[in-house]
């Protein structure tokens, strides 16, 4: 007996958003491109302008932009799939004390270069079990992803704070030169590293969504699990590799934060899970699955994080903005992909 194919909206989805130039030709992707136009209009004749876009300004502007990208791009594989991992900006913090820990700890037994290898190593060793753990609670007991990752962002966060006491491990840029340099380092004059990074990271999870099975898989699960995995398709895989990537993007965040603030910080990360499913969605991302693209996740990160360094330089007290930033944007795209939902199904 022939098997039905898995893949009647993946397919689709894979078609809707391969190759660069057909996603930026996506209208959720075009709308944010819109909004930015009008944003950076609108600053041009603002009193902030000249500082705006300055080329310090522009710099800070990619180089945090860079940072979110990367672990939502993470977040955005999970979203895919139907999930959510909300467990990001806990694990930023955590995995950049297990790193500083480790490093600060092996470099009084090993060579210096040793240290900051294992010490990537054991924080790889973290997001490939915890992946592993979120997929065997949300698959095979079917908890929710929704309480699994919360679970974890709590306990994650507590453990960072215990691991040195409320206090943070120091990475001397002097006697730990790479990850200063990944975090900090800039070709030329003003392009960031970090932007170096969320592009091959962009462009290698690109190419897995949109010219590979796992891609077509990825989407499948998120349109019809019970449909994909009657066809024959591992879906506890495919939800390994979604939770495992989005563990693997955070924990990769979690190093380059160590490394732009010289220290493993039990505090960093905090609520940025948040700003990842904001980015995630308003670059197209449907929270009920079977949708979204790393361009448009990219930018929705660059559409976020420019709205927060312009309220930055127009508001006297930034950051008791913020939250109310990032929620109205995030409420925002959740309306206007329910009524495009809606209009379509007319």
């Amino acid at each position: 007996m022939q098997k039905a194919s898995p893949l009647p909206d993946a397919a689709a989805s894979g078609r809707n958003s391969s190759g660069w130039l057909t996603g930026v030709m996506r209208s959720r992707e075009m709308s944010v491109l819109a909004v930015l136009g009008m944003l950076g209009l609108y600053m041009v004749w603002s009193p902030a302008r000249q500082t705006f876009y300055s080329a310090r300004n522009i710099q800070n502007v990619l180089l945090n932009t860079s940072l979110l990208g990367i672990f939502s791009i993470g977040e955005t594989v999970v979203i895919i799939t139907a999930g959510i991992d909300l467990s990001l900006g806990s694990l930023i913090g955590f995995s950049g004390m297990v790193l500083a820990g480790t490093v600060t700890l092996l470099d009084q037994r090993l060579y210096t270069l040793a240290a900051v290898l294992l010490g990537i190593v054991a924080t790889a060793a973290l997001a490939l079990v915890l992946g592993w753990i979120h997929t065997n609670l949300i698959h095979k007991l079917r908890l929710p992803a929704f309480v699994v990752t919360l679970v974890s962002l709590l306990v994650l966060r507590s453990q960072a704070l215990v691991m040195n006491h409320h206090q943070q491990i120091v990475l001397d840029p002097v006697k730990y030169p790479l990850f200063n340099w990944l975090a900090n380092g800039n070709i030329g004059r003003h392009f960031p590293i970090p932007t170096v990074v969320l592009i091959l990271v962009a462009v290698v999870t690109h190419t897995v969504l949109t010219r590979t099975r796992m891609g077509r898989y990825l989407y499948s699960v998120g349109s019809n699990e019970q449909a994909t995995e009657l066809s024959g398709v591992n879906v506890f895989r495919v939800k390994l590799f979604a939770y495992t990537c989005s563990a693997l993007l955070g924990c990769l965040a979690g190093i380059l934060y160590a490394g732009y603030g010289g220290q493993g910080d039990p505090q960093a990360g905090l609520s940025y899970e948040l700003n990842a499913v904001a980015a995630a969605v308003v670059g197209g991302a449907n929270l009920f699955g079977g949708q979204g693209s790393v361009l448009g996740t990219v930018l929705g990160a660059t559409l976020l994080y420019t709205i927060l360094s312009a309220i930055n330089l127009l508001l006297t007290q930034p950051s008791l903005w913020e939250g109310t930033v990032v929620g109205g944007v995030l409420l925002f795209a959740v309306l206007t992909t329910a009524i495009r939902e809606r209009r379509a199904a007319r």
